[in-house]
């Protein structure tokens, strides 16, 4: 039984068709690396699939129970959204609160863990992401790559069943990129379950296990990391690897 399957899922934006279809299956212990063009519709899939955007129509399955999307409640998201997590392009950290306490703060508020034990598992995944001694530092404070990391941090402290990724190095520097991905290689070694929408094709080459390739809101192609990128079957995937590896 897989994980999380997607079927169908259709978003229109207006006339704009934004998602025409598009069918997804992660297994337990997958890294999925999703590419595309700007305006393929990658973030749409990973915001209409973790519910911060409602899908017109599909189907999803997470951990053996059916959701329709155009009719899921808002119980049923909650439900989901324990068990996920998701790490924006920027970071979206608290201005206002230190890096324990951007992390401490979704167990305390929305789960309503006890003090003590939040900042127990907050100190533990800082150590995680590198992060430990800078946890009563504020977000101005920090690079972009720290503040990253934080907002890893934050996601892993509720020991999610997948972590989602929404292009987690575009407002990164090279340098910084490489801590962030540092960070999700790691991960992966351990088998968390990931999405990641990405233009780092490096990085997706290395530790994907199933490699999405979008286009227009379709799905063009998809395989294994190797079948992907080394025989890719499709025009369209081979002229966008041979822009993107210039």
């Amino acid at each position: 039984m897989a994980l999380l399957e997607v079927k169908n899922i259709q978003k229109a934006f207006g006339e704009n068709g934004v998602l025409k279809g598009i069918d997804l299956t992660v297994e337990k212990g997958d890294v999925v690396s999703v590419l595309g063009p700007s305006g393929s519709g990658k973030t749409t899939l990973l915001r209409c699939i973790n519910f911060l955007e409602k899908a017109d129509g599909g189907s999803l399955s997470f951990e053996g129970k059916e959701y329709d999307l155009s009719r899921i409640t808002k119980a049923e998201i909650a439900d989901i959204r324990k068990k996920t997590g998701f790490v924006f392009q920027n970071y979206n950290l608290f201005a206002n609160k230190t890096v324990l306490g951007n992390v401490t703060l979704g167990l305390t508020s929305a789960r309503k863990v006890a003090k003590a034990e939040a900042e127990s598992k907050a100190k533990e995944v800082l150590a995680k992401v590198g992060m430990a001694e800078f946890a009563d530092y504020y977000p101005s404070q920090l690079s972009g790559g720290q503040q990253q990391r934080v907002a890893i941090a934050r996601a892993l402290a509720t020991d999610p069943s997948i972590l989602y990724f929404d292009e987690p190095t575009s407002a990164l520097d090279p340098q910084l990129t490489a801590e962030v991905l540092e960070v999700m290689r790691e991960l992966a070694r351990e088998g968390m379950t990931m999405i990641v929408v990405t233009h780092e094709i490096s990085f997706a080459k290395e530790v994907s296990t199933h490699v999405m390739f979008m286009a227009d809101g379709n799905v063009v192609e998809e395989g294994t990391a190797l079948e992907f990128f080394e025989n890719p079957r499709m025009d369209r995937t081979r002229e966008f690897l041979r822009l993107t590896s210039n």
